[in-house]
């Protein structure tokens, strides 16, 4: 879930898709994963491949045929026991990527039917992924034509249902 962006025009569509190209939109996103991530904060990058087949990416530490980068700066906000709450800026936009990274790393999102632990997401009532979209701005060093009044705005959804109820007391997003 979360900040989804849409364009009204063809124009604002050819801008936005541009925009996403160079980089010029920075999104955030807050998940909860099994375990404590070690180091607390860091740098995740790996070559992501699709299988079309089962609807899955595969990691891969080397290039290997059909395999793209995917790279991931993740800090952690708050872990009880056995949660982490962990904050996520993509660099790279691949499919399924935050959630394979963390699975493959021993910390699948909470919640993830296809990368997760289905006992742990049992045992906590969760049947989707806890994963979303909190923050989006727009940056835009370049021009931003009929979009250039988004110029330094940053949308955030201040309360996201799963951080309270994982992480009543912790740091909120």
């Amino acid at each position: 879930g979360g900040i989804v962006i849409a364009a009204k025009t063809a124009e604002a569509l050819r801008i936005l898709n541009d925009k996403i190209k160079e980089h010029e939109l920075k999104k955030k996103y807050v998940c909860v994963v099994l375990g404590r991530p070690e180091p607390p904060r860091g740098r995740i990058e790996n070559f992501l491949r699709r299988d079309e087949k089962r609807k899955q990416v595969t990691l891969h530490d080397r290039p290997v045929p059909g395999a793209k980068t995917a790279k991931t700066i993740y800090r952690t906000l708050a872990s009880t026991k056995e949660l982490s709450l962990v904050e996520c800026t993509l660099l790279t936009g691949r499919t399924h990527q935050i959630r394979a990274q963390f699975a493959a790393a021993g910390h699948p999102l909470l919640g993830d039917g296809k990368y997760g632990r289905e006992r742990d997401n049992k045992k906590y009532g969760r049947s989707f992924q806890a994963l979303y979209s909190y923050k989006l701005a727009f940056t835009f060093p370049t021009d931003a034509g009929l979009l250039e009044y988004l110029r330094g705005r940053v949308f955030t959804v201040e309360q996201v249902d799963f951080v309270a109820e994982y992480f009543p007391t912790g740091e909120r997003v």
